[in-house]
């Protein structure tokens, strides 16, 4: 198969994680002999739709996700340029169906199970049992649930031996996060995505690591990539059961909490990556706090259980949430529509 693969690698396309996923996908397409070539009459760009520019004489295929309950208006149109709509989850497939008649399909995004691999973790006996969130310096992520929760945890269980690790992934100018107090570190550092001899940093890796549990109060995801390289080492999870995350994380594997809708306003990204002028008004999950309190206590007092279900957890990831996984779905799909032009 060869492909003409649009490169859309820029501070908006990184802001928003899509650069993360062209590089994994576009790497595991090539493991399974896929060859990218300009030369192919099939394109491919992984982008917002309103940075989508179909190819001229090319079947355009366009590989893009969104997190609330409307999509924004600049949208709309784009998106009848692409012949081919793919995105990472059903809740997108449902969402995007109501603006277009254009083919849409399902393709997971992947953990990269040999960076993210299942560990053997005990209760801590001497250092503090360790709650990790990690995710962007955006409210969407849950972050501010995350803060309130903690909040009402310590205040409920101040003799427990417990801390709070929130890894953010980009710098923050939102103070609420810089200073959560209550044993909490802030992690707002740039880390090295694979150990050098000569890093003193953690990885992401290592971080997922030395935890015991892992939050994501999420109020909406196209997928959900940070909850399934957590789910990959084993940890406990407590999640928001509602859009992309639940495609593969259930009370089987994870602990949900309660939520509800809220209106919300999104806004543009900035050339810089920062936060623009207003630009959708639509709906997203809300976790109660005190839901989250109580699935923290749960995965604390009956830890074993918990590490039981982080091993299904773990298996579920590693059987079918792979990058491998998703290119071979992938190749499936664009197969299926274009086999005489490939």
């Amino acid at each position: 198969m060869i492909l003409h693969w649009v490169n859309n690698y820029d501070q908006i396309g990184n802001a928003l994680g899509y650069s993360t996923h062209q590089k994994s996908l576009k790497k595991a397409l090539e493991t399974q002999g896929v060859i990218m070539s300009e030369n192919s009459d099939v394109a491919i760009s992984i982008v917002t739709p309103d940075r989508f520019k179909p190819i001229p004489n090319k079947y355009n295929i366009l590989y893009t996700m969104y997190e609330c309950t409307t999509l924004p208006d600049k949208w709309i149109e784009p998106l009848q340029g692409a012949d081919l709509i793919i995105v990472p989850c059903e809740h997108n497939k449902r969402l995007f169906r109501k603006y277009t008649d254009k083919p849409i399909e399902v393709c997971w995004e992947g953990v990269d199970v040999e960076r993210f691999k299942y560990v053997e973790r005990k209760f801590p006996t001497k250092e503090p049992f360790v709650y990790l969130w990690v995710g962007a310096s955006n409210p969407r992520k849950g972050y501010e649930h995350v803060i309130i929760a903690w909040r009402l945890f310590t205040e409920k269980h101040p003799n427990w031996n417990t801390a709070l690790y929130m890894k953010t992934t980009q710098m923050t100018r939102d103070e609420r996060l810089l200073e959560v107090g209550g044993n909490a570190i802030v992690d707002t550092r740039f880390l090295p995505l694979e150990k050098e001899p000569e890093d003193k940093l953690p990885t992401l890796t290592d971080i997922y690591n030395m935890a015991n549990a892992f939050l994501l109060p999420s109020m909406g995801e196209g997928f959900g990539l940070t909850l399934a390289e957590a789910m990959s080492t084993g940890l406990p999870c407590v999640y928001t059961p509602w859009s992309g995350v639940v495609d593969f994380c259930s009370s089987k594997e994870g602990y949900p909490v309660k939520w509800h809708f809220i209106p919300i306003t999104t806004k543009e990204i900035t050339p810089e990556g920062g936060a623009g002028r207003e630009a959708h008004k639509s709906r997203a999950a809300s976790a109660y706090p005190e839901s989250i309190v109580e699935q923290m206590e749960r995965i604390y007092m009956e830890y074993d259980f918990a590490l039981q279900k982080g091993k299904k957890a773990a298996e579920r990831i590693r059987k079918y949430i792979t990058w491998e996984k998703s290119a071979k779905s992938f190749i499936d799909i664009v197969e299926k529509y274009t086999k005489e032009k490939i």
